[in-house]
């Protein structure tokens, strides 16, 4: 394999064209046989750059590290013999001495040795007569021609298959590789999603949906909200309540895309579609300073909400809770109570557990001696409009004072002497 890279070694400079057509020099660093191929590196504006090309390419560009051809028979089939070959070693093994006209018989020369007579003197032997020519065979020098032009065609055609089978491996090679990839994830997908719709209602009409957020919440840490937790001091506190999912939406199936693995934390599981109609799940963090999910009561919202701001008052302070949300997202159910039915328990919302807390701090000590009051009001305000709950929904009007205050005028203030008495709707 040494013998493919020719004249190239380890710390050659060898001239490389770039994929913008400049040509320069390049050191060779390291030889791949597997692929027939070379890495180069240069220095460009500072930083060292590398680059893979293969050996068609180099020799293309530096001929003078191609390596040198030889010419030799294919080792499959050895070339035979030719016939003019043959023939000439017929004719050397055949060559005798025409004799001469002047020469004697051979009884004479038997004879003279005989007798001992001192030998005539030796004529020189005339040369043999060259063999009759062959016409119709090829010449030792066409027959080599010929057989160096079939080297040549194999070596070329052995050539031109090695760089198919090298293109083969660098291209080809990868495109397979990562279609047996994708073929094996089909698999695979394939087997999850039968598996799947083995253990799932299929029919839910987005139940790979409800797959991949299940999924992804068995991977979540889960934290929740617990009443161990201590009571942090905002100046404004904003929280957040995942309601259950009513009967209207389990009966239509709907898919709960609400997750809270921790106290501050609420995700979002939003379902998307690539362009190649594949589709994901998409998950939106938001913070909050409390959040409360679907198994938490009204008095673990109340501790961690308006608890804090019944002391607030007692301290001369001003303290606002509201509920905000559309229609049917839980406000009446946390502020008011929880419900059975049409029936509300009202003595488990916000308003009653904090008109008991209120109670409760008035009769401690410290504040029994002050002999404070407790006055309520009671109004909401829906479209834009003022209605006042104590008076049978009376209009009211919402204005500024002189010291630039807020005032609901003519909101009726009635005295609270315990929970058992708050004002009750007409």
């Amino acid at each position: 394999m040494a013998a493919a890279f020719g004249k190239i070694v380890v710390g050659t400079y060898v001239e490389i064209k770039r994929s913008d057509g400049r040509i320069h020099q390049a050191m060779v660093t390291s030889m791949n046989e597997d692929n027939e191929s070379v890495t180069v590196e240069w220095i460009e504006n500072g930083d060292t750059k590398g680059k893979e090309i293969d050996l068609e390419s180099i020799f293309a560009l530096n001929p003078d590290v191609a390596p040198d051809e030889e010419i030799a028979p294919s080792p499959e089939t050895p070339p035979a013999p030719t016939p003019l070959a043959k023939v000439n070693r017929i004719a050397k093994n055949r060559r005798t001495i025409a004799p001469s006209k002047n020469d004697t018989p051979s009884k004479d020369n038997r004879a003279i040795s005989t007798r001992a007579r001192p030998p005539p003197p030796q004529q020189p032997e005339p040369a043999p007569p060259p063999p009759a020519p062959q016409p119709a065979l090829p010449t030792q020098a066409q027959t080599q021609q010929q057989l160096q032009n079939e080297s040549a065609h194999h070596l070329t055609s052995r050539k031109e298959s090695g760089q198919l089978s090298r293109r083969k491996s660098n291209c080809v090679k990868e495109v397979e590789k990562l279609q047996e990839k994708r073929e094996r994830r089909r698999l695979q997908q394939q087997e999850l999603r039968e598996k799947r719709a083995q253990e799932v209602d299929t029919t839910i009409p987005n139940y790979e949906i409800l797959y991949m957020i299940r999924d992804f919440r068995a991977s979540l840490d889960y934290r929740p909200l617990t009443t161990a937790d201590v009571i942090e001091e905002h100046r404004i506190c904003v929280c957040v309540r995942k309601r259950p999912l009513n009967k209207k939406e389990l009966t239509m199936k709907d898919l709960d895309v609400i997750t809270i693995p921790s106290k501050d934390v609420v995700m979002v599981h939003e379902p998307k579609q690539k362009v190649d109609l594949t589709r994901y799940l998409e998950n939106q963090t938001f913070r909050f300073d409390y959040a409360f999910d679907d198994s938490t009561t009204n008095e673990m919202v109340y501790r961690f909400t308006a608890r804090p701001l019944v002391e607030t008052i007692f301290e001369r302070g001003m303290a606002t809770c509201f509920a905000y949300g559309q229609t049917g997202s839980g406000k009446t159910h946390t502020m008011g109570g929880d419900f059975s039915g049409k029936n509300q328990d009202c003595s488990k919302g916000i308003y009653a557990l904090a008109a008991r807390d209120v109670f409760l701090m008035i009769k401690k000590p410290n504040y029994k001696k002050l002999d404070l009051q407790v006055y309520a009001t009671y109004f909401e305000i829906y479209s834009g409009k003022v209605f006042d709950l104590l008076n049978r929904k009376a209009k009211l009007r919402v204005l500024e004072d002189g010291k630039q205050q807020v005032q609901v005028v003519g909101l009726q203030e009635k005295e609270v002497k315990g929970t058992e008495g708050r004002p009750q709707t007409h």
